[in-house]
């Protein structure tokens, strides 16, 4: 229940969105286990929430995949991030390895979007009452609001976010071989 409609009514400090967008050969049982390695690594709970398979149209077949990693930091925030992938024209293909091995492949087109989130108050206690959503409010404003800006969403987007972007496309093999915010989390 919202009491009322407040100016200042921060639940959640989103970062900014990031894209790969990728055409050639990948290997999704492994993108698959490394994303889901890396979270659990992180200590996060990670959720694949949707997984809608489409029949060949005239991009081929079409797979999406929503997946989400949630962490609990505090008590009163929680750390999200969401993955989308989409997934076009492929198709399954054999390769032969280096040792001789063969191992199935997926041959197409790879759209990744990657959303942080902060979420503050995720568990609702101060949405009870009109007194109760001011407290938070002014809360957010004026007592923690250098808190959730400088520390919890600095630490979200450098640490995870945008590691888990250059990681990606470091597994995919595309042009970026280093992440380049890799030594400013340790600044502070």
């Amino acid at each position: 229940m919202n009491p009322l409609p407040f100016v200042h009514k921060v639940t959640s400090t989103p970062a900014d969105v990031a894209y790969v967008q990728y055409k050639g050969v990948w290997d999704m049982q492994d993108l698959y286990e490394f994303v889901a390695s890396f979270f659990s690594k992180s200590k996060f709970k990670f959720y694949e929430k949707k997984y809608i398979h489409k029949r060949p149209g005239p991009f081929g077949p079409e797979t999406y995949h929503v997946w989400e990693a949630r962490k609990d930091e505090e008590e009163y925030y929680r750390t999200l991030i969401d993955l989308f992938l989409h997934t076009y024209d492929t198709q399954d293909i054999e390769v032969t390895m280096k040792d001789g091995t063969k191992k199935t492949f997926t041959k197409g087109r790879l759209w990744i979007q990657i959303k942080g989130t902060i979420q503050l108050d995720y568990e609702k206690r101060w949405e009870e009452k009109a007194f109760y959503a001011n407290l938070r409010n002014f809360y957010h404003k004026y007592v923690i609001w250098k808190k959730i800006e400088a520390i919890w969403w600095d630490k979200m987007h450098y640490t995870l976010f945008l590691r888990l972007h250059s990681l990606i496309k470091e597994r995919l093999k595309m042009e970026a071989d280093a992440y380049e915010h890799r030594y400013f989390h340790k600044v502070r």
